[in-house]
């Protein structure tokens, strides 16, 4: 990932993305916020229990660190699902989306972005047909095959070819440090598609190691994603909670940080 040399908050861009000058996206940290305490300090949600006074001079300023103002911003009401929305129009925006954890659309000027403190945070841009997704996928949404429903919704809703589509794998808890119960291993070998030694592994009775990285990127290529397309950032939150809010490491109320895209 590339960082920028920030005057006002502290982000990151894929690579493979940064190039298209029709295209705005980011990562943002946990640094150049107004934020005090756990949520210290560039926290960008208004439902983890932060002043919201504080969420909004943060926002601000990420949208001044992006040449954007804060009402081009779109943030779903996450609730770890594998629900996704397509945005064809404003009115849409307005209304507000709830009970979402992937949002698409073509529509310019609509910074489609997710909140996230160790869950994947997935970006998805087609050159071609010139349209965007992001998604929230922690260990409920990967295993409810999210990532590979984006791409599944954008070949229905815009005939977009998987082959064609360029994907940012973000920030996350990573593969050493995500240790599992039963629950979750239960869950994940349900799912026939996350059927790879990678994705768990150091098992023992009742606990595993879960690669959240390696789950969503086994999801992109079965369908039909051009592995060279695909960059991952491969950043654990949990080992970089300086930088970046990891709930597992700070604990629960914490911070969240934001990945967004948007065509101009």
């Amino acid at each position: 990932m590339i960082k920028n040399v920030h005057e006002i908050a502290p982000l990151r861009f894929f690579s493979h993305l940064y190039q298209y000058d029709r295209l705005l996206h980011f990562v943002s940290s946990r640094g150049g916020g107004v934020s005090k305490g756990i949520y210290h300090s560039l926290n960008l949600s208004y439902t983890a229990g932060d002043d919201p006074e504080h969420v909004t001079e943060n926002r601000k300023r990420l949208a001044e660190e992006l040449d954007i103002t804060p009402a081009h911003f779109l943030f779903p009401g996450q609730c770890h699902t594998a629900n996704i929305e397509v945005i064809h129009n404003l009115d849409q925006v307005k209304e507000g989306i709830t009970e979402t954890d992937a949002l698409i659309t073509r529509v310019p000027q609509v910074c489609i972005s997710v909140l996230v403190a160790d869950c994947v945070p997935l970006l998805f841009y087609d050159p071609q047909k010139q349209v965007v997704a992001a998604a929230h996928a922690g260990w409920r949404g990967t295993v409810q095959s999210i990532a590979a429903k984006v791409v599944e919704t954008l070949k229905q809703e815009f005939d977009v070819s998987p082959a064609n589509l360029l994907v940012g794998i973000g920030p996350s808890i990573g593969p050493d440090s995500y240790e599992v119960g039963e629950e979750v291993i239960r869950e994940v070998k349900s799912n026939i598609h996350l059927e790879n030694e990678e994705v768990l592994s150091h098992q023992s009775p009742g606990k595993a190691y879960l690669n959240l990285w390696a789950a969503n990127r086994l999801q992109l290529l079965n369908g039909g994603v051009n592995p060279r397309h695909i960059e991952e950032s491969r950043i654990d939150t949990f080992e970089s909670s300086d930088l970046f809010f990891s709930a597992r490491q700070l604990g629960n109320p914490c911070g969240r940080f934001a990945a967004g895209i948007m065509i101009r």
